[in-house]
């Protein structure tokens, strides 16, 4: 049983090196903008910014770094960017800082 002609491209080893050049370029792109959009735990949020989680709580509940939470009270979400503008903006925890 054979299944339908699967055509064929033959290329110059230039031409394929190039094209996986390009393919790796933008693999590596989605990816870090994949990361960058995701969320994370309180956990990994403390890791990220490289404080203990009972200080990402206090500023959690000061309401001097971005958060969001499913249900008031409940567990708190942090989005990998909004952290990393937030930090490079002088954000410390500090109810004077830029994003609350």
């Amino acid at each position: 049983m054979s299944g339908p002609a699967v055509p064929t491209l033959a290329l110059d080893p230039e031409t394929v090196e190039t094209l996986a050049e390009a393919i790796a370029a933008r693999v590596v792109a989605l990816a870090s903008r994949r990361e960058e959009d995701s969320w994370m735990t309180s956990a990994e949020a403390a890791r990220h910014l490289a404080v203990p989680i009972s200080t990402l709580r206090k500023w959690t509940a000061a309401g001097a770094v971005p958060f969001s939470q499913d249900v008031p009270g409940g567990r708190c979400y942090f989005r990998r960017a909004e952290l990393d503008r937030w930090r490079a903006e002088g954000g410390s925890g500090d109810r004077r800082s830029p994003i609350k």
